[in-house]
């Protein structure tokens, strides 16, 4: 527990160093120009759904939800679920291991200088996130297929 707890600290840290920070965050100890926020999600609970992904990052008005593992975690079969849910009905949400970190930067940077025109569609197919197992938008023999949009 304590990688896994580490690793979020790790990335809480890189995504302030890149303007986005925590809720409420202080603006005098805003160090970078603001491109988004992020919550903590604690386990299911009384008030709260078992199974979220541990963290919500928002980067200009796009939310990725990120499952957080350790190196040698394995996410619940809920876990698995939920992103896979998230995924398929036009969300983003990932399953990050710390050695996937390096291409989660980068997927998060291209949010943060992506046009606005329509982002989500770019980034659902990209290539990057579905072929790293480390930093994946859906992990392990349950992969389903990208939904087809269609434009009205």
């Amino acid at each position: 527990m304590a990688g896994e707890k580490n690793f979020e600290n790790r990335l809480k840290r890189w995504l302030e160093s890149v303007g986005i920070y925590p809720l409420a965050h202080p603006k005098d100890k805003i160090t970078v120009h603001p491109c988004g926020y992020y919550e903590k999600r604690w386990g299911g609970g009384r008030f709260q759904k078992s199974g979220l992904p541990d963290m919500r990052i928002v980067v200009n008005g796009i939310a990725l939800e990120v499952e957080l593992k350790d190196t040698h975690g394995t996410p619940s079969d809920l876990q698995k679920r939920n992103v896979q849910q998230i995924n398929y009905s036009g969300g983003l949400a990932f399953i990050l291991y710390p050695e996937g970190f390096e291409t989660f930067k980068d997927i998060v940077k291209g949010v943060i200088t992506w046009p606005c025109d329509c982002p989500i569609a770019g980034l659902i197919v990209s290539t990057v996130a579905r072929s790293n197992t480390k930093c994946d938008m859906l992990t392990g023999s349950e992969r389903s297929p990208t939904p087809t949009r269609t434009t009205p």
